[in-house]
């Protein structure tokens, strides 16, 4: 009787063991389901992301673009030859005895 008391205790040990291991597994793999669908939420955030740090270096090279023209034109300013041309150019002035000439456009 002892004998097989000893049998059915080791047999109920390793279905018990295999119960455990069956539950471990579970937790895990919903562990890494979970981890799963974090890291590809994360995958998405990150293409959106990269987009608008493209569409923004776009944005500051035409700045910097924009930046640098305006910094050319102020240095040109500073000469007074660039100010008449753009006195006569915008304001239609005209030095002392010179005589405007003005043509038309044909259409």
């Amino acid at each position: 009787m002892h004998a097989q008391a000893t049998v059915s205790t080791k047999r109920n040990s390793r279905e018990g063991s295999k119960r455990r291991l069956r539950i471990l597994l579970i937790i895990v793999l919903c562990f890494l389901s979970w981890a799963a669908v974090n890291i590809w939420g994360q995958f998405a955030k990150l293409h959106e992301k990269r987009s608008v740090v493209a569409d923004m270096e776009q944005q500051l090279a035409q700045a910097q673009k924009v930046n640098a023209q305006t910094t050319k034109e102020i240095a040109r300013l500073h000469n007074d030859e660039y100010l008449d041309q753009i006195i006569r150019r915008d304001f239609h002035y005209s030095k002392t005895g010179e005589t405007p000439l003005s043509a038309s456009k044909s259409q």
